[in-house]
């Protein structure tokens, strides 16, 4: 701008000048702001020495060239600042205003407030024709730019493609250096729309060591789908103390956006603080309270409208946001608040989907079929969400189909890889109108498909934390069944009083999730016996299947099965004469955060602690308040005793008996306490899957006996077991193939393995004869035996009950193992179990096997440690352990399988042996 001036150097105008570019060579602000001050202050004194090149107006010029030394060093702030006063100045005096227009315009532009930067464009062209001359052509080529990047703001990709093109030719035709930045615009474009090749060519470069280099590698690892990656790009910058003041506001609201993207909510919150401090401060503060409101609408549980399933991962959307997309956002918000007449009407004014586009060659071609692509399954996810919320309202299945083929259409302009996010949720709301048109395999596959999706986005996260949040808040097909099935449940029985034939279809769906060849895992032998399950909306055979099934209850035993979809937690509960369902808002997320929790207490070394111990009873408290277990118990019929647990997910890790049951008491407890745990309060057993009940009990009738097997290779801390002689494989016979030998001769009903348990990254084990890898037994190694002669396994070893995940909702280990060998019931541990109590245990489980059913013997047996009721003998080394009536030291034993009886002896003699071992507990078992 200088260069249209001729200052003699020698005056203090020129040097003030002169200060102020040798400031802006070396990047300080501050100097800046003091030369180019003092400069403009002598421009605007009476008889300035200067002269000039045509009529300009000195001070204007100068301002100006103050506002884009600022600009270039990245002062945003400060420009912003002097901007504001210099128009004002302007305005007072008549100067013109069109340089410092524009050049507010660009420190706009570079701070991200392109809607801004539109209107000072704007204002140029208006400006009033008193204006002294033409714009000179290098001005006019940045005037163009500013126009082409509002433009793109708003939607208008071929405009903007246009005067990008006309910004370039007079930048060149002027000779102006910046002309450089028009090819960095095109760039930014082309990674905004997705296109690969430029994302490509941003990843492929060095690391940026600007601010617009950092926002733009962030928005390029976006566009790839690696969101941790790109969260961690603006981490840094927001956290760097020189990021200039008019940057923190688009950066934060950028990283919040990213935060919730990978489900890092509590962070993305944390930021609110801040970003309403940077808010304050920003020159537009009601475009900044849109700016975050967008971000925050990102949260899981604003993300889907009412009746919609929550969480689903479909992208961040930008800071700035183009005028279509925050169009389309208000159409969805409007859905969401079931405004469906509004939301219809802001639907049509936008005209119908965009028209595709038919791009000029060049190089924007490929931005704008991108765009254009991305509009198009944008707006049809929207129709399809509007026409879905209409099927809800009135049930009508025009409107379903009506639905199902703008998702359709969504699905297919949603094919580029940036867009699977979209792609994923326009899928499962596919699926979602395909069930409500009774297309329920059609559903599935969509259900499916899309989880699939979110998988693989999930899996472009960097650490295993993001991975599994991102997946913990998306539903899969099975929790999509749940979740349409519960509200129909709710639905036909009136508010709080679900229809007994449709929560019979909620439960067929519980059943569902368990795993769709969980039978031929378990139960190989077992032919035909892969179930059967009525099709969803069946009420009539769901109830028919669910009532065959209730019917072969003892009476005092029901069956609870527990589902933790995305935000809602789902309870069944039925038994001879009960069915019920309770649903209470749970994010699955915070549960399995918890049960982290819960399992960092129940270390060997945490439970020496009272901290330790207290830590452990706060995490299982936090537990059974999650879960919302004082609702299920408030249920459950006065006389029941015996409850067979069917766990899915991430409950299948919760220690049921551990649970506090506060405030929970029955006419039949001989103790009524408010914090007693549920091990204490009902016999507990857990079951793979509601079909394997019968089955299970079926192969227990045959192997009822009590011929006992004690395994016991030698091995240091393990207290010999007591009870009643039976066979031993002991010391150095204890070995893999001498067992694998006395399993195959089927003699012995019960089999006890007291050894020491071992893992490793890759692999868990029992430790017998003889020490060393030669004497490891493997879980594949168990499941190859015979178990067939077996009615009760005892794995005394400790954590011998923790699975590994395998699939979407199977676990294998050692438990799961005994069970497809052959064995109707497992007992084994959690987590560490301190050797004097756990043999204590078990030999109190063993004796009680003699009069009572699996989970009253193991239910008797804590309740007996708990209260320090074993003789002494029975006590030996409990001396050496803190606290060991504490319900950690206990609640890790599980029984899994059959619940029903060891015994083979029949009931004259069970009341016999019941008298004479001093327990009465299971009096009312006999009527079962």
């Amino acid at each position: 701008m200088t260069a249209e001036l001729r200052i003699s150097p020698q005056t203090p105008l020129g040097r003030a000048v002169e200060a102020g570019a040798a400031a802006l060579r070396r990047g300080n602000a501050t100097q800046i702001d003091a030369a180019y001050l003092a400069a403009v202050d002598l421009a605007a004194a009476p008889g300035a020495d200067v002269a000039a090149v045509g009529e300009v107006d000195l001070w204007a010029l100068l301002a100006a060239d103050h506002l884009a030394a600022l600009r270039q060093a990245g002062a945003l702030a400060r420009g912003l600042r002097h901007a504001g006063h210099y128009l004002t100045q302007a305005g007072a005096t008549g100067a013109d205003p069109r340089q410092l227009l524009l050049e507010r315009a660009q420190l706009r532009g570079a701070a991200g407030d392109l809607r801004g930067a539109g209107a000072d464009a704007a204002a140029v062209r208006t400006s009033p024709a008193g204006c002294r001359g033409p714009l000179s052509a290098a001005a006019h080529g940045r005037l163009l730019r500013l126009e082409a990047l509002a433009a793109a703001d708003a939607g208008d990709r071929a405009t903007a493609v246009r005067l990008l093109a006309e910004a370039e030719r007079a930048l060149l035709a002027a000779g102006d250096p910046t002309i450089s930045i028009i090819e960095r615009d095109r760039a930014l474009l082309a990674v905004r729309a997705g296109v690969e090749t430029r994302i490509a060519d941003v990843l492929a470069g060095p690391r940026p060591d600007t601010v617009a280099g950092q926002f733009r590698l962030a928005l390029a690892l976006r566009r790839q789908l690696r969101y941790e990656a790109a969260a961690r790009v603006m981490l840094d910058l927001t956290t760097n103390p020189d990021l200039d003041e008019a940057l923190r506001l688009p950066a934060l609201v950028e990283l919040a956006t990213l935060l919730f993207a990978v489900r890092w909510d509590k962070a993305a919150q944390a930021l609110r603080p801040e970003l309403d401090k940077a808010a304050a401060r920003w020159s537009d503060p009601a475009e900044a309270a849109r700016w975050i409101a967008r971000a925050y609408a990102s949260a899981p549980e604003d993300l889907a409208p009412a009746g919609r399933p929550a969480g689903t991962v479909t992208g961040p959307q930008p800071a700035v946001m183009a005028a279509f997309d925050h169009a389309v956002r208000h159409v969805q918000a409007l859905i969401a608040e079931q405004r469906l007449d509004v939301a219809e009407a802001e639907l049509a004014r936008l005209g119908g989907p965009p028209a595709p586009a038919d791009p000029p060659g060049g190089s924007g071609a490929e931005a704008l079929r991108a765009a254009a692509e991305r509009d198009l399954a944008l707006w049809h996810l929207t129709a399809g969400e509007l026409q879905l919320a209409r099927c809800q309202q009135n049930r009508q299945p025009q409107h379903a189909r009506a639905a199902a083929e703008e998702f359709g259409q969504a699905v297919r302009h949603a094919q580029r890889p940036w867009l699977a996010g979209v792609r994923a949720r326009a899928l499962r709301l596919l699926g979602e109108a395909r069930h409500r048109l009774a297309e329920h395999d059609e559903a599935v596959r969509c259900w499916a498909d899309a989880h699939d999706l979110e998988e693989q986005i999930a899996g472009r996260q960097i650490s295993d934390t993001v991975r599994i949040g991102m997946l913990q808040s998306v539903a899969d097909e099975h929790d999509e069944r749940i979740r349409l099935a519960a509200e129909r449940a709710t639905r036909r029985g009136g508010p709080g009083e679900p229809g007994v034939a449709a929560v019979a279809s909620l439960v067929v769906a519980m059943e569902a999730a368990r795993g769709a060849a969980i039978l031929g895992r378990i139960l190989p032998a077992e032919d035909g016996r892969l179930r059967q399950l009525p099709t969803p909306d069946d009420d009539a055979a769901a109830w028919t299947w669910l009532r065959a099934t209730a019917n072969q209850l003892p009476r005092d035993q029901a069956v609870w099965l527990t589902h933790a979809t995305p935000f809602r937690l789902h309870h069944a509960v039925l038994g001879r004469d009960q069915l019920f369902h309770v649903g209470v808002d749970c994010r699955r997320d915070e549960l399995a955060e918890a049960v982290d929790e819960l399992a960092g207490c129940w270390s060997e070394e945490m439970l020496e602690s009272p901290v330790g111990r207290d830590a452990f009873d706060a995490a299982a408290t936090r537990i059974a308040e999650l879960i919302g277990l004082a609702d299920v118990l408030r249920q459950l019929p006065p006389r029941l005793r015996r409850l067979a647990l069917v766990p899915g997910g991430i409950l299948a890790d919760v220690p049921f008996a551990a649970l506090p049951t506060s405030g929970w008491s029955r006419p039949v407890d001989a103790r009524p306490g408010p914090t007693l745990p549920l091990g204490l309060r009902v016999a507990l057993s857990e079951l793979p899957c509601l079909s394997a009940r019968r089955p299970l009990a079926r192969r227990s009738q045959a192997v009822r006996g009590e011929r006992h097997l004690l395994v016991s290779p030698p091995a240091e801390g393990i207290t010999p077991a007591r009870g009643r002689p039976g066979g031993v494989l002991g010391g150095d016979q204890a070995t893999p193939d001498r067992l694998r030998a006395a399993l195959g001769e089927r003699r012995h009903r019960q089999v006890r393995l007291d050894c020491h348990g071992g893992y490793d990254p890759q692999h868990a084990w029992l430790q017998l004869a003889p020490a060393g890898p030669a004497g490891r037994l493997l879980p594949e190694q168990l499941q190859a035996m015979d178990l067939g002669g077996c009615g009760t396994l005892m794995l005394g070893a400790c954590e011998s009950g923790m699975a590994t995940r395998i699939g979407r909702d199977e676990r294998t280990g050692f438990v799961r193992a005994g069970l497809h060998a052959g064995a109707a019931a497992v007992v084994a541990a959690r987590w560490v179990a301190a050797d004097p109590v756990a043999a204590a245990v078990l030999d109190r489980f063993r004796h009680h096997l003699r009069h009572l059913p699996r989970d009253l013997a193991l239910h008797q047996a804590q309740r007996e440690i708990h209260t320090g009721a074993p003789a002494d003998a029975v006590r030996r080394g409990w001396d050496e352990v803190a606290a060991p009536d504490h319900p950690a030291r206990w609640a890790c034993w599980t029984l899994y399988g059959d619940a029903g009886w060891q015994t083979a002896a029949g009931p004259v003699r069970r009341r016999l042996r019941r008298a004479t071992s001093g327990a009465g507990l299971g009096a009312r078992s006999e009527r079962g």
